[in-house]
């Protein structure tokens, strides 16, 4: 029990340091930090519609190459960077690419064997190696955006796109009440870690965590209700003010240059 709640507690708490941790970096002066969050937006999601549609490994270095830059420039370590994204593209991408490796999926040359009529083909190895690249750096291009731009900014640009009311609203609340009701469940943790004397038993254990499950749900619908009548009384008419104002400045412009003369040499070397 005591290791439970200890564990509980502690990815509680790496989730806190993640937020913090993305505010840090946002906070910085990189290349994605000065940029207009608009501009942001469509970049990348410019470059994550071009980089799905590479098929050969020489296109998909180009851009790997691009994206270590970029992350370099925008002041994000690159060890985190590396690790968090290649545990999620490789890691979990190269399990299930495993059986196209073998010439039962996909026919081709002959390059390890295991038996004669089963063996690893040079074609499968390498649409398997295009795919993972292509996972890694669409990936890239969100883990970049995500630490180099506050929550809030995102949203509001994409309000800015107009994008229904509802659903920037619902992902706004959504993300407040995950880190309330994140810090929530924390101190019931420790109380109930600090009061814990000798051995708990497997049973005592289990109650202790239901009892805690509905303690948060029935908090979560009181204060559900009472922040919406907060901002009923507030005059909220679904429509969030912030104070963060969007400008395109020289900065995005360069930006938006740099990118077209990129792509257009990336398609005339590789059509």
């Amino acid at each position: 029990m005591n290791d439970f709640l200890e564990k509980t507690i502690l990815s509680i708490q790496s989730v806190f340091e993640d937020m913090f941790y993305s505010d840090a970096i946002s906070a910085k002066k990189g290349i994605m930090q000065s940029l207009d969050t608009r501009i942001k937006l469509v970049s990348v999601f410019v470059l994550i519609i071009i980089v799905n549609f590479g098929r050969t490994i020489p296109f998909m270095t180009i851009f790997l190459i691009y994206t270590l830059l970029l992350t370099y420039f925008s002041k994000i370590p690159l060890k985190a960077y590396v690790v968090r994204v290649s545990a999620v593209s490789i890691l979990f991408t190269g399990i299930v690419l495993i059986p196209s490796l073998f010439n039962v999926v996909k026919e081709g040359q002959p390059l390890v064997y295991f038996t004669k009529n089963f063996y690893i083909t040079k074609e499968g190895l390498e649409s398997a190696i295009v795919f993972m690249m292509r996972s890694f750096i669409s990936l890239s291009f969100v883990y970049i955006l995500a630490l180099s731009t506050k929550w809030v900014e995102i949203l509001k640009a994409l309000r800015a796109f107009k994008l229904p009311r509802i659903f920037t609203a619902t992902l706004e609340m959504a993300l407040r009440y995950i880190f309330l009701l994140l810090e929530i469940a924390m101190n019931m943790f420790l109380a109930r870690k600090s009061r814990n004397v000798g051995k708990s038993d497997s049973s005592e254990g289990r109650k202790f965590v239901a009892s805690a499950m509905a303690n948060v749900l029935i908090r979560s619908q009181q204060l559900s209700d009472e922040v919406y009548n907060a901002m009923i009384s507030r005059s909220y008419k679904g429509e969030y003010k912030t104070i963060t104002t969007f400008k395109i400045t020289f900065y995005d412009y360069i930006w938006i240059g740099f990118n077209i003369t990129f792509l257009s040499i990336l398609w005339y070397i590789h059509p």
